[in-house]
């Protein structure tokens, strides 16, 4: 894990100083630069899989002069090196040089046997081209502004704002912003709150070629491994272990594991514990005054398993300066407080001595744990016309969510997209009535109509805009801001590719999340229990603060796009509006940080 850039066009040799600096928290051991006319390339270095001084990039491959930085992981380098180039002499044990070899034999196509998450830049010297790829989940982080023919590309927002160039062209995307508060949506799209700033998307790559000055986003054809086609998910355990396998592949000693007392950081923190392949586990945990269900399982699962475990409690926490740590940290806004708990979480794990930690991120998304899947899973039974198999399913799905109402939510989502629009449009416009701004100027959509079938259309919301996207943004941002690692084995691509070719009954066969809770290891505790939200209490941080809050509204925020700061601070009062206030309260922390020194 590091952090990357690079500058197609002209560039100074400050520029290269500059950025070097700004990439540093993201890899501590080493920043190194390569230059050719034409462009640049910077790394800093956090050193994972190769403990050496072998491992600096940018790498060259001395055969062909390909040129290449990265960040991420290649789970599956030591079967590549093994599969292809068993005669082949390498300089060091990473996976950086097992790219530059794939590269050469595959070309392209290399980035189908890659098992991982990635963002990396290649120049082929042959083809005078660079390549810059992106995972398919999305991962692992890659910004980039272009203006011509001019390009910069960089891990995080605030590499690229060093740049001169880029930060003489930077203005707010005031309808980012209006989705930001209304719908809480940051991530998921290639547009982000700085109008010139994009994303590359997951599993889109840049192709810039040098000679004609231009460059062309493409998105790649994965291939689909059907391997897993005809196994019944109780396979699913044989899966995950391997998959721990490959993921805890690495020099350091010490995996860290975020235990929420969830379904799934509580079977990741079990299974690599029990299988802990030469590594010492440690699971950390943030603890409420006032702990929910989920929270209160964290110490029976340290009294069952043994955990070596680490704690954060809510009144240890300085939220309020914290807080605006970790907006600097992610370079946007904070939807609600548990963005910023992830961030205290980090720092601790990183003052405790580690450089890999775990997370459960991912396991919602691809064996569908959010309350909606479940709706679209119904809707989908009742467009099938099995009545019997929908009330069956309701019963069971009653059980654990005892305060939501299944029956009229499923019938919902039977309702068209563009219906569904126009009612979250009208819910946009109230959630936003307190901004400094016409709403009907832009044009918002909560749903994209991504696909006909009505719980595949959920499951790709999720995934693209809704929530996964903002959930790896803000891992990799809080966990490399104090030169972390953060791995995500439920999105690793066997278990991604077993879950496609699983029927859709069987993930609900017993409820949400049903390969999950069927696992042997899980406790009956943990089986049977609905899912919450991170243990953050915002409410509280809000009542504590609310005095520092309001002075920083009042004497910060005059000049701020959007906001009004009596609307602002008479919408603090409004226990109700607690998220629509905190998130426009962040956007303006966002906003200072980003613009006033511009």
């Amino acid at each position: 894990m590091c952090g990357i850039a690079g500058i197609i066009g002209n560039f100074e040799i400050s520029d290269l100083e500059t950025i070097k600096i700004a990439l540093r928290h993201r890899g501590p051991d080493r920043q190194s630069s390569f230059k050719k006319n034409e462009f640049c390339f910077m790394h800093s270095l956090l050193k994972i899989m190769d403990l050496s001084d072998q491992s600096v990039q940018p790498m060259v491959d001395e055969s062909t002069g390909n040129v290449i930085i990265f960040n991420g992981s290649i789970y599956n380098y030591k079967d590549l090196k093994k599969n292809y180039f068993i005669r082949d002499k390498f300089k060091s044990k990473t996976d950086t040089e097992i790219l530059l070899k794939m590269y050469q034999k595959f070309g392209l196509n290399f980035l189908n046997y890659l098992k991982g998450m990635y963002a990396f830049a290649i120049f082929d010297k042959k083809k005078n081209k660079i390549f810059i790829f992106r995972d398919k989940f999305g991962i692992k982080p890659l910004f980039y502004f272009s203006k011509l023919s001019y390009l910069i590309f960089a891990s995080e927002i605030k590499v690229l704002l060093k740049n001169k160039i880029v930060k003489n062209s930077v203005e707010v995307n005031y309808k980012k912003v209006v989705e930001f508060i209304g719908h809480r949506h940051l991530n998921g799209s290639s547009s982000t709150l700085i109008k010139n700033i994009k994303v590359l998307n997951p599993g889109n790559f840049i192709e810039y070629d040098l000679k004609l000055k231009k460059f062309d986003i493409i998105k790649f054809d994965f291939k689909k491994d059907q391997k897993y086609q005809k196994k019944d998910n109780y396979y699913f355990e044989n899966i995950f272990k391997e998959s721990l396998d490959y993921l805890t592949i690495t020099e350091h000693k010490k995996i860290a594991c975020l235990l929420s007392g969830g379904l799934d950081s509580s079977l990741l923190s079990i299974i690599l514990n029990s299988q802990n392949n030469d590594k010492e586990i440690h699971t950390f945990s943030s603890i409420l005054n006032q702990p929910n269900v989920e929270n209160k399982n964290i110490q029976k699962l340290v009294n069952d398993y043994k955990f070596k475990q680490h704690f954060i409690y809510e009144d240890s926490v300085n939220f309020f300066e914290d807080h605006l740590k970790t907006i600097k940290d992610m370079d946007q806004p904070t939807p609600d407080a548990s963005s910023t708990l992830h961030n205290v979480l980090c720092r601790k794990v990183a003052e405790n001595g580690f450089k890999v930690l775990f997370t459960g991120n991912g396991g919602d998304e691809n064996f569908f744990g959010y309350p909606l899947h479940a709706y679209g899973y119904l809707a989908n039974i009742l467009q099938r016309g099995k009545f019997k198999s929908y009330l069956n399913k309701l019963f069971i799905f009653k059980k654990l969510y005892k305060n939501k109402n299944i029956f009229l939510r499923s019938l919902k989502e039977l309702i068209s997209v563009d219906v569904l629009n126009i009612v979250k449009a009208y819910q946009l416009k109230s959630r936003v009535n307190h901004l400094n701004t016409d709403t009907n100027r832009y044009s918002i959509n909560f749903y994209q109509k991504l696909s006909n079938d009505i719980f595949k259309n959920i499951v790709l919301n999720y995934n693209s805009h809704w929530g996964l996207q903002s959930f790896l943004d803000y891992e990799d941002k809080n966990s490399m801001a104090y030169g972390i690692e953060c791995r995500v084995p439920f999105l690793y691509d066997d278990i991604e590719e077993f879950s496609i070719n699983t029927r859709l009954d069987s993930h609900f066969e017993n409820g949400p999340k049903s390969i999950l809770r069927n696992h042997s290891k899980l406790p009956n505790y943990i089986k049977n229990q609905p899912k919450f939200a991170f243990a953050a209490n915002l409410q509280g941080y809000l009542i504590k603060d609310k005095n520092k809050i309001k002075e920083k509204i009042y004497y910060d925020f005059k000049d701020i796009p959007l906001i009004e700061n009596k609307k602002l601070i008479k919408l603090q009062d409004e226990e109700p509006n607690n998220d629509i206030f905190f998130r426009t309260y962040s956007y303006g922390l966002w906003y200072n940080s980003v613009f006033k020194d511009i």
